[in-house]
């Protein structure tokens, strides 16, 4: 009698374990149907790239999250896939790859545990200067790439030499793509760049580089030279360049080839700091379309500043040469306004094109030497209204705006300070 009423009791207990049983299993995967988390360091491996590796292949088709903890060597290069996020919690990681450490096929995430906790270096391989890269531009440059996300984590140099090509995160052609609270710190080439050849009718769509930091850059910080629709806003760059380097331009928008597209482009309020520095850089903002492609605009440069050195004494510094430069046989309907630019050593604004809306913009202390504030040349069918020069006087500085060869059909009107020509002013 006893043991037919344990019966019930008995299965009981057994149906109790089962679901205790499967609700461990789904805590440890992140349930069922649902994104599976796995432990890099589960999986064999020679080193943590190809653990990392064994684990994105046991994820397979499922979209999963690959932990790895503590840092470690990278000597077998990574490549994460579709639905896959690397997640690199606080450590260094440092790879000795020849190839690219990481590479990130479409829908993939590399995300760190934060800027300063999360470090990722360089390869130490002989001219290996990308570190993150997207997958499908790796492999032939001109191919796309979409949905890629890379956030909260630090990519530092560790190379020995330089380059001025390559990215430490190189996107290509990536369409959806995301560079958000990632730090640049030494990196010895050119540091994030969207863009890649226009060969097969590709390039950079709706992505973004946001809320990020750069710190002596070696080469370009952030650059562009082929994409739509693109924003670079709210990020710090810290004194460009480094000793030795190739020379550094922060933000710089080139297209190379008479294809390659700079349309609908955001930079705004993004922070250039090169006050503390002693290493002679580029320029601050730089627009072209030397390479005379027709996709070109608009293009808003809003509520940045520059500083392109230091105008407190003693220690009077020009660091940067141009303020914001955009120039071009097809450049045109490009917005430069809300902008503040103190301490360069040439123009703080140089202007070639047409449709130009300079507005509100504040000079301080910019060129000198000789050398004018403002260089315009061949400007045509453009508002330059509501901007103004201050000099402190102290160190160099000159109000001159420098008008050569053509400059029609354009308004300008109520900018004090500012040394135009009486009978370019508009009444």
């Amino acid at each position: 009698m006893s043991l037919h009423k344990s019966l019930p009791l008995l299965m009981l207990s057994f149906a109790l374990a089962a679901c205790a049983s499967a609700q461990t299993r789904q805590r440890q995967t992140g349930g069922t149907g649902g994104t599976v988390t796995v432990e890099a360091d589960r999986y064999p491996g020679a080193d943590l790239g190809a653990k990392i590796n064994a684990a994105d292949r046991a994820l397979g088709v499922n979209p999963g999250v690959i932990v790895a903890r503590g840092g470690g060597r990278i000597t077998t290069p990574i490549v994460v896939s579709e639905r896959h996020t690397l997640r690199l919690m606080a450590g260094t990681y440092a790879p000795s790859t020849a190839e690219i450490p990481v590479l990130l096929k479409s829908g993939a995430s590399l995300v760190g545990e934060g800027m300063e906790r999360s470090i990722l270096l360089e390869s130490t391989a002989k001219d290996q200067y990308t570190v993150v890269g997207a997958h499908n531009s790796a492999r032939r440059n001109g191919d796309t790439d979409s949905n890629i996300s890379i956030r909260d984590i630090q990519i530092k140099g560790a190379n020995a030499g330089f380059n001025s090509a390559y990215q430490a995160i190189s996107l290509g052609n990536c369409k959806g793509c995301v560079v958000e609270r990632v730090h640049l710190n030494g990196t010895r080439s050119i540091g994030v760049q969207l863009g890649g050849s226009g060969q097969f009718g590709h390039f950079a769509d709706n992505s973004r580089v946001v809320d990020s930091l750069f710190t002596n850059v070696a080469s370009q910080n952030l650059a562009l030279a082929n994409g739509r629709n693109i924003t670079f806003e709210n990020n710090r760059f810290v004194n460009p360049g480094q000793p030795g380097g190739p020379g550094s331009t922060v933000i710089d928008l080139e297209p190379n080839h008479v294809d390659d597209h700079i349309e609908n482009i955001i930079i705004r309020n993004n922070f250039i700091d090169a006050r503390t520095h002693r290493i002679q850089a580029g320029n601050g903002i730089v627009v072209q379309s030397t390479s005379l492609t027709r996709f070109v605009g608009p293009i808003l440069i809003e509520g940045n500043t520059i500083y392109g050195g230091n105008n407190v004494p003693p220690d009077i510094t020009n660091i940067l040469s141009n303020g914001i430069y955009v120039f071009g046989q097809t450049m045109r309907d490009v917005t430069i306004r809300n902008n503040k630019v103190t301490r360069t050593g040439q123009s703080g604004l140089h202007l070639e094109g047409s449709h130009f809306t300079v507005l509100n913009n504040q000079f301080t202390d910019v060129g000198g030497g000789g050398l004018p504030g403002f260089h315009m040349e061949d400007v045509f069918d453009s508002r330059i209204e509501g901007n103004s020069f201050t000099y402190t006087g102290v160190g160099p500085g000159d109000a001159t705006v420098l008008i050569k060869r053509q400059f029609l059909r354009n308004i300008v009107r109520n900018n004090p300070g500012m040394g135009f020509p009486a009978n370019v002013i508009s009444r």
